[in-house]
């Protein structure tokens, strides 16, 4: 019996595997024939343009032409039809006019734009598509709209429909259904008796939970260079989204710290606390600050105990540059283990954008996209050298883990997304 459940559980595992493989080989075919059919009606309209301003142009010179011969033959007439006939030769001046302008604004918009856009605030909103692509989703439906035909406008109703017709509800269900789990598996582990395996039972179960919630948005994990899988001291990582813990619970224990929450994130929180040593703080408070100093330092000089999981970003960013590393996380710890993830924008937007959606917009936005997809490097642990100091060590894991997942190096502080810059620094 019980060879029979193991081997069962091996073929729905690789079952599950094998369908998330074909899933994205499908997605990927239906938006390489989207951007097909964009492309196709981009140079369709284009042509269409030019033609109908070839052809006004044309038939305005062939009026000027018509009003200047009339004028050759009447000038020595009469002077007020040469006035009248000087006043039919400005609409067709002006039509070019306008038509050169319209030919120019593109260029002109773009220039403003780069005048006005800066390397800061873009970050802290969700990256714009690439050109000439789309992904079927509403949220970025307006920059596409112009350029649908009928076959667009069909594939998108058909896929508006299984998004939020099949996928929303099941998925819905599926994650309450993974948060009630956790909880109450966490407090049925929490009246255990500290037997020396408790720590290994509590890692095992809470792994496993993890990844049947990740199974369930869904989000499909890769994992690279897990010879550097990080098993004790401080794991620093970029910061795009609470998503960022759940991919990384499914490979490894950590001991985590972030901001207090309340609601959805808060219940995570509580429940988590009971099996496991975790630290939250409220980042506005400095004794909570130094308190976390001080634990921090506690818990790495101690050798039975998971690694700790910091994001020194402080704020998610867009998952397109890493912004500065607050100091007080190198400061603790000469040995840091980096990890870079990164993300799949094209199918789904995993960046959290917390000045505009609560975490149950944001979760219903990612249940229903088509799927979360992301790369993770663990890479080999850095260590401080002897004249280097916290801050210089903290920018130089920054550059090693934005050039490991190919995005931007900022020197900024992320918090800008919350508090404008004081008067002295601009």
């Amino acid at each position: 019996m019980l060879i029979q459940v193991v081997l069962l559980s091996v073929l729905v595992w690789i079952s599950f595997v094998w369908l998330q493989c074909r899933y994205l080989e499908i997605l990927e075919l239906l938006f390489a024939w989207i951007a097909e059919q964009l492309a196709i009606t981009r140079r369709r309209r284009a042509r269409e343009e030019r033609h109908r301003l070839g052809q006004g142009l044309k038939d305005q010179d062939g009026e000027s032409d018509t009003d200047t011969d009339g004028d050759t033959d009447t000038d020595s007439q009469d002077q007020d039809k040469g006035d009248g006939a000087e006043m039919l030769l400005s609409p067709p001046i002006k039509n070019r006019l306008n038509v050169r302008v319209e030919q120019c604004c593109d260029l002109i918009a773009a220039g403003l734009g780069l005048v006005l856009e800066d390397d800061v605030t873009q970050r802290f909103v969700a990256a714009p598509s690439p050109a000439g692509e789309w992904n079927l989703l509403t949220r970025n439906l307006r920059q596409r709209k112009r350029y649908l035909n009928w076959r667009l406008r069909i594939v998108w109703l058909l896929g508006w429909l299984t998004r939020y017709g099949l996928l929303l509800p099941l998925r819905t269900a599926a994650c309450w259904l993974c948060l009630f789990m956790i909880s109450g598996i966490t407090v049925l582990l929490s009246h255990l008796p500290d037997w020396h395996f408790k720590r290994q039972l509590v890692e095992l179960v809470l792994r496993q939970c993890f990844r049947i919630t990740a199974g369930c948005l869904p989000m499909i994990r890769r994992f690279h260079n897990t010879e550097y899988r990080p098993t004790k001291g401080i794991c620093v990582c970029n910061h795009t989204s609470p998503l960022d813990v759940l991919v990384l619970m499914c490979d490894a224990n950590y001991s985590l710290t972030g901001q207090v929450h309340t609601g959805i994130l808060g219940v995570l929180q509580r429940s988590l606390s009971r099996v496991s040593n975790h630290m939250w703080f409220d980042r506005k408070e400095l004794a909570d600050r130094e308190a976390l100093g001080l634990v921090l330092r506690l818990h790495c000089s101690s050798k039975d105990r998971p690694p700790v999981l910091l994001f020194p970003e402080g704020t998610c960013i867009n998952n397109t540059a890493v912004m500065q590393f607050k100091k007080g996380s190198f400061a603790v710890s000469d040995i840091v283990y980096p990890v870079a993830i990164r993300y799949d924008r094209r199918f789904g937007e995993a960046f959290w954008d917390s000045t505009r959606y609560s975490m149950l917009r944001y979760m219903l936005m990612v249940v229903s996209s088509w799927c979360i997809c992301c790369d993770v490097w663990y890479m080999a642990p850095l260590t401080r050298r002897i004249d280097e100091s916290p801050v210089e060590f903290s920018n130089r894991v920054k550059a090693a883990i934005a050039a490991q997942a190919n995005i931007d190096d900022l020197p900024w502080d992320g918090n800008l997304k919350r508090w404008s810059p004081v008067r002295d620094w601009q």
